[in-house]
């Protein structure tokens, strides 16, 4: 069975990539995809890991990466991230989920800003004075099931709408991923498919949905989860449509079950490479609350992006 699942992971991606490119070469096209604010990976936790974070998932947060993670959820989580994003923008973004027995379900939203942009034109370059209305908004739910002991599925379906002022778009998607335990020590496996839709046409041209493939394997290199002192290390190799691929390679240690500290590295991205990250575990009572930061640096000049995220379990 598990043999099988991985074959039919791999015919998927080798097909839904190579379609498109022996349709014409449109693959790996930078400006080939609409939605663009999906690309962009959530939580403070997964960007300090370098986005290593597909086989990583094992709490709320999994909900952005691999929806198969929430099968390992424990209590009921919530979580809200905020990002100090490029050139002024933001994003804002918060989930919940829950696990009964072998099912758990999720609830996630995303808001992305760029900021006050001000019109501009061929008569007035330097402004109109009118400030434009531009952003993107999406919603989605998520269900995920643990099979055995060693294998979980997971789906997530949203809903996601563009604002570029004087017109609108709206689509859905659907997200969907595996996590295998190998049972060799603490490796895992986990594959994940994100922004898979139709097409939306935008003043008569077609775009495509922003689809990227993930697979990916991490494990404990240092002690076991736990453990007073463990390390788990991950690495991802990441296939975009509109673009070439992309590894992530990352790095987690936790001290008393208490202190995280994180780092990784982005392969072949325009704009970041290295990033860094920390985050602290507080007991209240029975329910833990978890404060985590990310830093990202940047490349050609830009500011260097700064994660947020506060969770709980409830």
């Amino acid at each position: 069975m598990y043999k099988k699942l991985i074959v039919g992971w791999t015919l998927m991606a080798i097909l839904v990539w190579a379609g498109p490119a022996g349709a014409g070469g449109t693959v790996k096209r930078i400006g080939l995809t609409i939605f663009s604010a999906l690309e962009v990976g959530q939580s403070a936790r997964a960007i300090g890991m370098g986005s290593a974070f597909t086989p990583v998932g094992d709490d709320i947060n999994a909900i952005w990466w691999n929806p198969a993670g929430l099968s390992n959820l424990e209590r009921p989580e919530v979580t809200f991230s905020h990002s100090e994003w490029f050139v002024d923008s933001q994003f804002n973004s918060g989930a919940i989920g829950m696990r009964r027995g072998i099912h758990a379900f999720g609830l996630s939203v995303l808001s992305f800003s760029p900021g006050d942009v001000e019109e501009r034109t061929i008569l007035q370059p330097s402004g109109t004075g009118r400030i434009l209305s531009l952003g993107t908004t999406a919603i989605a739910g998520a269900y995920a099931i643990r099979f055995t002991n060693k294998l979980s599925f997971g789906v997530r379906i949203g809903w996601a709408h563009e604002d570029l002022h004087l017109t609108s778009f709206s689509t859905y998607n659907i997200d969907f991923g595996t996590r295998f335990y190998t049972g060799f020590r603490s490796f895992r496996l986990s594959m994940a498919m994100r922004n898979f839709g139709t097409d939306t046409s935008v003043l008569r041209r077609e775009f495509q949905q922003p689809l990227v493939f993930n697979i990916g394997g991490a494990a404990e290199i240092i002690g076991i989860k736990g453990d007073p002192f463990y390390v788990t290390a991950a690495y991802e190799l990441s296939f975009a449509i509109n673009y070439e691929e992309r590894h992530h390679f990352g790095g987690e240690a936790w001290v008393y079950n208490a202190l995280a500290l994180r780092a990784g590295y982005m392969a072949n991205y325009d704009a970041v490479d290295f990033t860094a990250g920390a985050g602290v575990k507080l007991p209240f009572g029975k329910r833990n609350m978890t404060a985590d930061f990310a830093w990202q640096q940047s490349k050609n000049d830009l500011n260097s992006p700064l994660r947020a995220t506060i969770g709980f379990k409830l």
